[in-house]
């Protein structure tokens, strides 16, 4: 595969586009599989890639009735916070929050991961 970078997007647009491999396989449904997952937005791919990396489990389904990453993730964006203001909740989602920080590295494709700040200058309980 190759490595994605800046001068392989310049010369590829220098190609007009024609040199890029398919990043990922058209492959044909198997019989059975170990885990199928549905949707195949941020949480769904997610979920997938790290049953492969962190169990070895890679014989999953990853259905979807558009195209990987749309709905929510391709149109808004996804926003992973780690800032809930809640004790109980602030060590999960902080957790996920930081598997994030080197995904595009580890896979070799820009997630377009960029994180940012928030401050919240009031706030009440309701």
């Amino acid at each position: 595969m190759k490595r994605y970078s800046a001068f392989a997007i310049a010369r590829e647009a220098l190609r007009n586009h024609t040199g890029w491999q398919r990043a990922w396989r058209a492959a044909e449904p198997k019989r059975r599989y170990d885990v199928i997952i549905v949707g195949a937005g941020g949480h769904g791919l997610a979920t997938a890639y790290y049953l492969g990396r962190n169990f070895g489990i890679t014989n999953v389904a990853v259905l979807e009735k558009g195209w990987l990453g749309g709905g929510n993730t391709g149109r808004n964006t996804t926003i992973i916070r780690s800032n809930y203001l809640q004790d109980a909740s602030a060590a999960i989602y902080e957790k996920a929050r930081s598997l994030y920080e080197g995904l595009s590295r580890e896979l070799n494709y820009n997630i377009m991961f960029s994180p940012r700040g928030v401050m919240m200058l009031a706030q009440t309980q309701h």
